[in-house]
């Protein structure tokens, strides 16, 4: 694909080198994680961490509706690491992470009632380059097994992960540099990821399609060419059951940070207040970035 390669050329990224997981390193890192995070009681911690294996290949396992999974909302997650012991000794995240959740359900993600939509399955490859202050997303893929699926790959600058106090002044640092987001669309399912739609637009083509046409006319001249705002009125067009793939690669001249994205958020909220459209919001939340587009349909197959 002509845009993820562009993307790629921006970086070189390493050749993964991953640890085989020892069931004592999985326990201890998720200890830490669930001490992070809060939640958990003692026995029910206790519960969970006994129900954490090791599978065949190496990858931490824990399986819904085991001790302490009883009312997980998926059906199994995997995770392996690079020099876990960065984590489970130091308390400072891993050279790189592998994680795959599966059995998420859609309904559940949009809170609606059941449907036939298939499950799916959450994956994540993230890196870090420690010397550059880089993290890199390399794959982050949400799909089903019926075809739909939407993924991004990225660089994140300005981050600094060597120790706790690094990384609390990361949080204000970190700034998204570029990536590139690829959606593939298999025409049968509405909505297969469980994005929470405006309960006006549910059901309602004419009006999702509407806002989709409104969306990419706000948007600044210098951020999108014709060509890419052709592109994805030509996607909106398609709206709600698309079949075929859009790619989007975003880049940033500076790095788009925490600051941009809170002033961003406070235009959108004095916008409210005025009742005024979302222009402001878009032009603060995009100043600096470029994007570029590409849409293609999937071709028909002769009966």
């Amino acid at each position: 694909m002509r845009l993820l390669a562009l993307l790629m050329a921006l970086w070189a990224a390493p050749v993964a080198a991953w640890d085989r997981m020892l069931r004592s390193d999985c326990q201890v890192a998720f200890e830490a994680f669930a001490g992070l995070m809060g939640g958990f009681s003692d026995l029910e911690l206790g519960q969970t961490l006994v129900g954490i294996t090791v599978t065949a290949d190496g990858w931490c396992d824990m399986k819904s509706g085991g001790p302490g999974m009883e009312n997980a909302r998926f059906d199994r997650l995997q995770w392996r690491a690079e020099e876990i012991s960065r984590w489970t000794r130091d308390g400072i995240p891993p050279l790189a992470l592998d994680l795959r959740l599966t059995g998420l359900d859609p309904d559940e993600i949009e809170g609606t009632a059941p449907t036939n939509r298939p499950p799916l399955t959450f994956e994540a490859t993230l890196r870090q380059i420690p010397e550059a202050g880089q993290v890199i997303a390399e794959r982050v893929a949400l799909f089903n097994e019926a075809g739909d699926s939407v993924s991004m790959s990225g660089v994140f600058e300005r981050v600094f992960l060597s120790s706790q106090s690094m990384m609390q002044v990361s949080v204000g640092s970190v700034a998204f540099k570029a990536g590139v987001f690829v959606i593939t669309f298999d025409g049968r399912t509405e909505n297969p990821f469980g994005v929470i739609l405006d309960a006006e637009l549910r059901g309602q083509p004419d009006a999702l399609r509407q806002q989709a046409f409104d969306f990419v006319t706000r948007l600044p001249s210098g951020v999108v060419s014709n060509a890419a705002r052709a592109e994805l009125t030509a996607f909106a067009g398609d709206l709600p059951g698309p079949e075929g793939t859009l790619e989007v690669l975003v880049n940033s001249e500076r790095g788009l940070g925490i600051m941009q994205i809170g002033m961003a958020a406070y235009a959108d909220v004095a916008a409210l207040f005025a009742d005024e459209d979302d222009s402001a919001y878009l032009e603060i939340l995009l100043d600096g970035l470029t994007i570029d587009a590409d849409w293609s349909p999937a071709e028909p197959i002769a009966d």
